[in-house]
This record gives C-alpha cells, sequence and structure tokens, in this order.
C-alpha cells in the first residue's frame, strides 16, 4: 500500500483522511475540534482516530490551512512593518488602502539616490530603523523599481536590517515579479504578518508526528492547488492564504466528479466559494484578494466571506446581526464546562433585557501576566480567567468599580489572549434540531436571552438567523458566478446597486413575488457542500437558483482529501518588451530570473525568454519538494488597438513545472 495523509486545520474542526494513492480510496477519517491555544492537541486527536497500523506506514503528510484566511479576515496575524523603497507618500495616501496597506504613517519610506537606481539612501534607512521595529515578527522590504534594477536595494536594504535585527526579513523580489509596487508591497508585507502563523501551525504538526512516532515528508496546499514543501512555506507562507479553500475545491472535484460547480466550503469562521468548469477549477485574475488584501498570489478565483458556524449572532436597535467574525459557540464551551449552564440560567431567569451582551463568556487562551503593553486591569482579566470560562457579568466585577457596561477586553481579544463565546449559528442549529454535537440546553438558553432583548420568540430568532445566513450565500455564489461570466464585474466589483439588486432578487425567489417586474438568477453549476452545516442551508439556496445541491460522502472532510490528492505544480513567468529606442528600433528587452538582457531579433529574446522560465520553473519545483517534474512553456502575445490597429505590447512567457512528492525530503 502507498499511504498518504491528508490534514486540514480549520478555525473550527481539524480533519484528517488516510489515502491509498494505489487504489485511490479513502481508508479512513477524523474530525476532531481545533484547538487554538495548543493546535497540537487538536492535531493528535484527529490522526488519533485514524487506524494507527496504517498511519505509521504514511510517507507523505499533506496539509491545508484556512488559518491564513482567518488571520486576514478577522485583521489579525503577526505584528509587521514595510520597508518601502522609492514610493511616494502621496500615492500610498491616495490608493495603497485598495491594496490593504496601513497607513502611510506606519510604513518606512526609504529614498533611493536621485538619478540612481541601483543606489539606497543608507542614512535615512538606518535612521527610519531606530524607531518601531523592536516588536515585530517580520519585516518585508519593497522597492518600487526592483524590477529593473535586479532588486540590488532591497537586498542591501537587508543587509543593513540584518545588522540589526534578528528577525525573519524578505524581499518583495523573492516572492513577485510584477510592476504594480503596491501590490507588491501588499503581498510582501502580508507574508510577514503570516510568518508566525504559519510557523506555529508547522511546529504543531511536528510535534505531534514526533509524539506518534510518524516519519514522513511535509508538505502543504498553495492557494493554486498546488503542494510545496514545509520549508518553502516557512519562507512564503503568503501562498498558503487559499490553501483551505483550494483544497476544498480539489477534494470535491474527487468526491463529486462534477465537470461545472460551485464549491461552497462552509466553517466555523469563513465560508468559501469557488468555481470548476469543464473539470477545471477557475484561477482568480491578477492575483487573490482577501478581505482587504489584494496580492499577486496565484491561486484559485476563491469569494470568502465573513460566514461560518461560528459567526457570532447580536442584536443592535431591536434588530439581529449576524456579525463577520467567529466567537466560540457557547453550546460548545458548556459542554467542556458546565458552570456556564448555571450563569445562563441565572441570566435568563432575570426576565430583564439588556443593551450589553451579557450572555456571553470569556475564555483564556493565553497568559498576558508578562507582557508589559498590557494595562493593569488587563492582567487582572488574565488572572481571574485561569480560573476557568467567566460571563460578562463576572468578568466586570474582577476590577472593583468596574461598570459592566463599560467592559474593555477588545485588545485581548484581538491580540489572541482571551477568546469570547457567544450565541452562533452552530447554537441555533442545536435549537432546531439539525446538529446536536453538543450542550442543546446552552445553545436553547443563548438563544432566549437574545430573542428576549429582541422582543421577539425563539423561533423566530432562529428563522432570521437562517435567512441570513442563506441570503449571504445566494448573494455571494451569484457575486461569483457573475465575476466568472462577465469581465467588468471581474475587475471592478459588482457595486451597490447591482448588490441591491440581488437581495431583491433573493426575496422574490424566496417569497415567490410576483409584480410589474420579476428577476431570477438561475444556473446551470450544482452547488456543491462542502462541511456540516451546508447540509442544513444549501439545498435551498440551490432551489432558489433554479439548481440542484450535492453534498457528497465524506464532504465533511473534503479539504483533507484534497490536500493529500494534489500535486506540486511551481509556474514562472518572463516578459519581453519592446524597446523604445529611436537608436534601436525593433529590439527587444527581457526581463528574466537569471538577469535582464536586450536582443536585436525577437526570436532570440524569446528563446532565451523560454529557456530562463524554464529553468525557474524546474529550480522552484525542486525546491518545492516536487519529483519527476514535467515542464511546459506557453507564449502569449500582448496588443492593444491605436487607431484601428494592433500594437505590440510584448510577450509573457509562462513555464509551468508540475510533479510528485518526493517522499525522500528530510523533516526540518
Amino acid at each position: 500500500m502507498n499511504i498518504g495523509i491528508g490534514l486540514d486545520t480549520g478555525g473550527t474542526y481539524t480533519d484528517a483522511v488516510l489515502y491509498d494513492f494505489d487504489t485511490e480510496s479513502i481508508l479512513g477519517t477524523a474530525k476532531a475540534l481545533t484547538t487554538r491555544d495548543d493546535l497540537t492537541r487538536g492535531i493528535l486527536a484527529a490522526l488519533d482516530m485514524l487506524p494507527q497500523a496504517l498511519v505509521r506506514q504514511a510517507r507523505v503528510i499533506a496539509l491545508s490551512t484556512t488559518l491564513a484566511t482567518n488571520a486576514c479576515v478577522e485583521d489579525r496575524g503577526g505584528r509587521a512593518r514595510l520597508i518601502f523603497i522609492g514610493a511616494r507618500r502621496k500615492v500610498i495616501a491616495a490608493y495603497g488602502q485598495e491594496y490593504g496597506l496601513p497607513p502611510v504613517e506606519d510604513i518606512l519610506l526609504v529614498e533611493g539616490v536621485a538619478g540612481q537606481r541601483t543606489l539606497l539612501d543608507e542614512q535615512a534607512l538606518n535612521n527610519g530603523l531606530n524607531e518601531g521595529f523592536d516588536d515585530l515578527d517580520g519585516v518585508g522590504i519593497v522597492d518600487i523599481d526592483a524590477v529593473h534594477n535586479s532588486a540590488v536595494r532591497e537586498k542591501r536594504a537587508r543587509e543593513l536590517f540584518e545588522k540589526r535585527f534578528d528577525l525573519p526579513v524578505i524581499c518583495g523580489h523573492e516572492l513577485f515579479q510584477e510592476l504594480n509596487s503596491l501590490q507588491r508591497a501588499a503581498s510582501t508585507l502580508l507574508n510577514a504578518r503570516l510568518v508566525p502563523v504559519i510557523r506555529e501551525f508547522l511546529s504543531a504538526i511536528r510535534t505531534a508526528l514526533a509524539a506518534r512516532g510518524i516519519l514522513a515528508t511535509v508538505v502543504i496546499v498553495r492557494s493554486d492547488g498546488g503542494l510545496m514543501s514545509e520549508a518553502f512555506a516557512h519562507i512564503r507562507p503568503v501562498e498558503t492564504l487559499l490553501s483551505g479553500p483550494a483544497a476544498s475545491v480539489l477534494g470535491s472535484a474527487q468526491l463529486t466528479r462534477q465537470p461545472n460547480c460551485v464549491v461552497v466550503d462552509m466553517g466555523g469562521t469563513t465560508t468559501d466559494i469557488a468555481l470548476v468548469e469543464n473539470n477545471l477549477p477557475v484561477q482568480a485574475v491578477d492575483g487573490v484578494r482577501v478581505g482587504k488584501w489584494k496580492t499577486f498570489v496565484s491561486g484559485l478565483f476563491v469569494r470568502t466571506l465573513g460566514l461560518g458556524g461560528d459567526t457570532c449572532v447580536h442584536y443592535h436597535n431591536g434588530q439581529m446581526q449576524l456579525e463577520t467574525y467567529r466567537v466560540m459557540p457557547l453550546c460548545a464551551l458548556a459542554a467542556q464546562h458546565p458552570q456556564v449552564l448555571d450563569n445562563l440560567r441565572a441570566l435568563v431567569n432575570e426576565e430583564i433585557q439588556h443593551t450589553t451582551y451579557l450572555h456571553e463568556h470569556y475564555v483564556l487562551v493565553r497568559g498576558a501576566a508578562d507582557t508589559a503593553r498590557y494595562t493593569q486591569e488587563e492582567r487582572a482579566f488574565c488572572e481571574a480567567l485561569r480560573q476557568g470560562p467567566l460571563s460578562h457579568g463576572q468578568l466586570a466585577q474582577v476590577v472593583p468599580g468596574q461598570d459592566v457596561y463599560n467592559l474593555n477586553v477588545s485588545r485581548l481579544v484581538h491580540d489572541g489572549v482571551i477568546a469570547v463565546a457567544g450565541l452562533t449559528p452552530t447554537d441555533i442549529m442545536h435549537v432546531r434540531g439539525d446538529f446536536t454535537g453538543f450542550s442543546v440546553e446552552a445553545a436553547a438558553l443563548a438563544a432566549q436571552f437574545v430573542a428576549r432583548n429582541l422582543s421577539i420568540s425563539v423561533q423566530d430568532l432562529c428563522n432570521q438567523v437562517y435567512d441570513e445566513i442563506k441570503r449571504r450565500l445566494y448573494v455571494n455564489i451569484v457575486a461569483a458566478l457573475l465575476m466568472h461570466q462577465d469581465e467588468h464585474y471581474r475587475r471592478n466589483g459588482l457595486g451597490s446597486e447591482t448588490e441591491r439588486l440581488i437581495h431583491q432578487c433573493y426575496e422574490q425567489a424566496r417569497d415567490g413575488q410576483t409584480g410589474p417586474l420579476s428577476l431570477r438568477f438561475t444556473t446551470r453549476f450544482v452547488l456543491t457542500g462542502v462541511g456540516a452545516p451546508t447540509a442544513v442551508f444549501l439545498p435551498e439556496v440551490a432551489r432558489l437558483l433554479g439548481t440542484h445541491a450535492e453534498i457528497p460522502e465524506h464532504h465533511e472532510v473534503a479539504n483533507a482529501l484534497g490536500a493529500v490528492v494534489g500535486q506540486v505544480v511551481a509556474t514562472q513567468h518572463v516578459d519581453i518588451r519592446p524597446i523604445l529606442d529611436i537608436e534601436n528600433p525593433n529590439s527587444f528587452r527581457v526581463y528574466g530570473h537569471s538577469r535582464t538582457r536586450d536582443f536585436k531579433d525577437k526570436a532570440e529574446a524569446q528563446a532565451f525568454a523560454m529557456a530562463d522560465a524554464q529553468e525557474a520553473a524546474h529550480a522552484e519545483a525542486l525546491c518545492r519538494g516536487a519529483q519527476d517534474i514535467a515542464v511546459t512553456v506557453t507564449l502569449a502575445d500582448q496588443q492593444a488597438q491605436a487607431h484601428g490597429s494592433a500594437v505590440y505590447l510584448g510577450t509573457r512567457v509562462v513555464a509551468q513545472a508540475v510533479g510528485g512528492v518526493n517522499v525522500h525530503l528530510s523533516p526540518r
């Protein structure tokens, strides 16, 4: 038997699949809670549910994760800064936010030497490093001119930085070769922010494997569905940005064999929507975008939204509100800590309406007592939580004179020191009886408290939450299909008016409305559900879209399956552009990986570019952990219309290297 293990760590669950490559069959599956305070425990729990004799025979451990995705959606991750060489303050202030860049004041701007593409103002850099670089997890360095100066200024800036700081630092040219410097900067900064996220994840994996004596090569799914080595992931964690969604698409395709489908992966924190057309996953154009970040990361087209089983249910101004961030379901917390039930019972028995969320509880994730950046009150909160979860009101009593309505623990929550438990769709599913894996009583009590503060029945609350979930799924599925079908929407987004129209179409379809004008969206694509909540919500959404939903066997572990059936893929491109020089007409410049070179003959330029791209792709595939590599090269001319005729703008040469996993890679 040729055995591999697929392992997916999401925000809520850690899934595992035991897979036989020879027979293409699933030998075992497992699902365990993700333990955010210590990822190793959740990973071990999942591995221990698999047939142990076969687990020890595994030669490959293929990983996927939504940890990077969730960090972006929730605006979390490590502390990182950007050093931006040659950038203009006005440009960043005007456009940086579109790409996810922080305010210009938080970026260290360094000039190059005037008129010199290769010289750096070293004094300005050293002066800038005197402030704001002591308490960081990583640093990104980007030069707007790196493509044209062989990144000499980026390399020199890194040398100077590493003389003063022992921090992970990566230069933009090591990640991306595209010209858009703002997008390159955002991608590089995000990479730096994700370093500790992926480092913690891979460390937990190694600890778990060592604890069970598993000697296997570790690879991880990239955003485009290809695999890369563990060592490569440490350097380029940004490439795991859509690791979980990409694995979900691969796993769904393996399970359903549907040639045209919308893959809807609904987890605890996010829902990811991807497309398969003619048996091929649809790729993103010009890099993937998650949350506020617009990147150059190659990946599948995925529309990610903050909606999952653990999405927080709130109320405001008499209206139910479904937030975009995750909290721990109270039903799950009460299953681990029965005292939570006593707290909820007491609260419900008061029969009083409250404007604040007194039903919510707080749980200590990691201590903050030794962290100087926190106040005395914040450290006191953490110390009190060492004894177990506390309700909102109980935590307020820790500090004398603390008003329950003004309790502020937002910084502790943002930093991941404590977690919030509250009412979620998972709790509502417990109340409705659609899922009952944890404490039904805790879910019912929390729903009763929230319903009372909305002056509605528990049944009405449940209906409102279900309807809002279906609405968001419908709207975002339609949006994904529109963006795939129409380049205008793909490049510019939908806009508020189009989104309003989609909402109206949902309501008409839901209510069976007829009027002067009735609109319906329909699709020939099947809706394929991944994740337990999809079985509850997706069939109705499919009906409203004139199609059907398919929830395949083993759908709950599709991500883990997708990870283990993937291949190592490396793609590199080289650009050829005409030189606009009167003295040297009909000449061409190749922006290669090895060097930039000029040619008088187009055919010679293409031959050089093809060889350079092929070599770079093959080398990268080796670094990513591939063996038995095959490389294909394609050329695409870029043209524009001017005065009725085509104008040659250049040629992009793309080399793609594909190989299997090298099982002889040494563990880190």
